[in-house]
């Protein structure tokens, strides 16, 4: 039986390999394809109202090589950065998990 940690990390490597490649390398997330990913992926956690300017702002923020494409190292930061923000809102809250097991 697969393990939670082992689902996320599947589900992690997974969801990138199928966004990514749509609009050229395979390896990498243009704009568009993290764009929709965001929106497709986590879409209680993108704002309705972000607008394209804000994706801008977002992709340049994680696209640290600055080749207009985010790697999947730099999704992976991403991502360690957001599970970051969560431990610690949710670290002085009550002993019941945020989520459920």
């Amino acid at each position: 039986m697969t393990r939670p940690l082992e689902q996320a990390v599947a589900t992690i490597v997974c969801t990138f390999g199928e966004y990514a490649g749509r609009c050229g390398d395979k390896h990498k997330l243009c704009q568009a394809e993290l764009k929709e990913l965001l929106q497709n992926e986590m879409p209680t956690w993108t704002p309705m109202e972000f607008q394209e300017c804000d994706y801008n702002k977002f992709m340049r923020v994680l696209d640290t090589d600055k080749d207009c494409e985010v790697d999947f190292a730099e999704y992976v930061r991403s991502l360690a950065c957001l599970c970051l923000y969560c431990h610690e809102y949710f670290k002085d809250c009550p002993s019941d998990p945020p989520c459920s097991q």
